[in-house]
């Protein structure tokens, strides 16, 4: 039940489709469903707080996991993965850096 939730919130909310790229350049994903958050909020030691990352979330039996430096090419942009910031075990969602 609770994957199919997830194939519906995705199917309803995402914001189109990315590639992804290892640290070492090798395509590993293309064509992956995305969601992206631009206004990702992060926990710091004084609690919550807006940054400059853009969050990426995606299924995670799309594609199991994303490495630091690697690449999500989405809509003619770089996002390159700093962290992963969420992983239930059915959705995964990474704070990116944009690439200049």
């Amino acid at each position: 039940m609770r994957d199919r939730m997830h194939e519906r919130v995705v199917a309803h909310l995402n914001d189109g489709c990315a590639d992804y790229q290892g640290q070492n350049g090798t395509l590993v994903f293309q064509g992956l469903t995305v969601i992206i958050d631009r206004n990702l909020m992060q926990a710091g030691p004084d609690g919550m707080f807006p940054s400059d990352s853009v969050g990426v979330s995606w299924r995670k039996c799309q594609l199991a996991a994303a490495e630091r430096g690697g690449v999500f090419t989405f809509s003619g942009e770089r996002l390159v993965v700093e962290q992963i910031i969420a992983d239930d075990g059915h959705m995964v969602t990474a704070a990116c850096m944009v690439q200049p």
